[in-house]
């Protein structure tokens, strides 16, 4: 599985001259937890970072700190971590690990901007793939259960001689094979 095929291709950018309450705007409007911070260059918008709702929380409102008389390129992340569509869910945490984030962007051959990949796709993707296998060990078993089952029914019952109880002497069981 790529990284391209889970990420969220759906991305909101603000420019980094932007107040962090317009950012707060941005997110709550587009339903967001990142934007990906933007700055105007002679070659057009490039991006500078990353913004997200817990660094508006942790790092702003948790300290008191006006919204309105900070900028967002002031509080966006420098500390990026990319990836290509094409990389492997092993590869994106491992990135992501290193580089201390709960997402990273990703890119296409090019290196354009395509997607961000969050901790939540990583975990989502993890989580279909561990139930796929879950539900080939649940039809496993449930074959096995059945065949026995059958084995049971359609199987005349052998022979066996036991002890018997309380004698000195053997009898013949009937025991299903």
């Amino acid at each position: 599985m790529n990284i391209g095929s889970i990420c969220t291709r759906r991305m909101v950018a603000v420019d980094s001259g932007s107040s962090l309450v317009q950012a707060a705007s941005l997110m709550r409007e587009h339903h967001v937890g990142a934007l990906i911070v933007t700055s105007r260059a002679p070659e057009g918008a490039c991006v500078t970072g990353i913004v997200t709702d817990r660094d508006l929380v942790v790092d702003v409102l948790a300290r008191g700190l006006d919204g309105n008389g900070i900028k967002v390129g002031e509080l966006a992340s420098d500390k990026l971590a990319s990836l290509s569509q094409d990389a492997d869910v092993p590869a994106a945490i491992a990135v992501m690990e290193a580089r201390g984030v709960r997402r990273a962007l990703v890119t296409d051959s090019d290196g354009r901007v395509v997607g961000i990949l969050s901790l939540d796709d990583l975990i989502s993707a993890c989580a279909k793939e561990l139930a796929g296998l879950a539900s080939i060990v649940r039809s496993g078993i449930q074959r096995e259960v059945t065949e026995t089952t059958h084995v049971a029914q359609t199987s005349k019952p052998l022979p066996l001689r036991v002890p018997a109880m309380g004698t000195a002497g053997w009898t013949t069981a009937l025991v299903p094979h």
